[in-house]
């Protein structure tokens, strides 16, 4: 290889060095730029990545609060469809409820006794109570069917109160006053 640049003149010479400079110049500004593309390349992926762990992150944050919104939505129908179904009208709420109870006591076999009624708001909610107390004097047995049948009557009864005033031991008679509770939407 010596042989060969020893037949070159000298300005042939220089002209190879140049080239060969510019040639080696070249190739590390070539590398400088790929090592800098390589370097933008790799923080442009990690910044795609970062954005897609997001998206995924925002896309179901969207889908949760979808199906909770879709959840609200059938709270309010089945709210709805229990208004309708369990709830007094307010218009008739008393005729209604008079009526119902004599329905309860004609089936649990008992006279209807004198009802007092008495009309509540129930905090933070549109909805007002009704309650009717009234003595009741009768067997355990009897009691248990009453209780029964208000349990499973079609309207939303609560018993939200019985004071027991005297068990006869002897005979087996209860008296007591209940008070029973109705509600409806104002």
């Amino acid at each position: 290889m010596s042989a060969i640049f020893s037949r070159l003149h000298e300005k042939e010479k220089k002209t190879l060095e140049r080239l060969t400079a510019a040639v080696l110049f070249a190739l590390a500004l070539g590398l400088g730029l790929a090592m800098w593309q390589r370097s933008s390349y790799f923080e442009a992926r990690d910044a795609l990545a970062a954005l897609q762990n997001r998206y995924r992150r925002v896309q179901k944050a969207r889908t949760d609060a979808k199906a909770e919104w879709a959840r609200w939505q059938e709270a309010v129908r089945d709210m709805e469809s229990f208004k309708d179904t369990f709830f007094y009208d307010e218009k008739t709420v008393s005729r209604a409820l008079r009526l119902d109870l004599q329905r309860i006591f004609s089936e649990a076999g008992m006279n209807v006794p004198p009802l007092s009624y008495h009309y509540s708001d129930l905090e933070k909610v549109p909805i007002k109570k009704i309650a009717v107390t009234f003595n009741y004097s009768g067997t355990y047995d009897g009691l248990k069917r009453f209780l029964a049948i208000v349990e499973r009557f079609k309207k939303f009864l609560a018993v939200e109160k019985i004071d027991f005033e005297k068990a006869d031991a002897e005979s087996g008679l209860l008296s007591l006053k209940m008070t029973l509770a109705g509600y409806y939407e104002i």
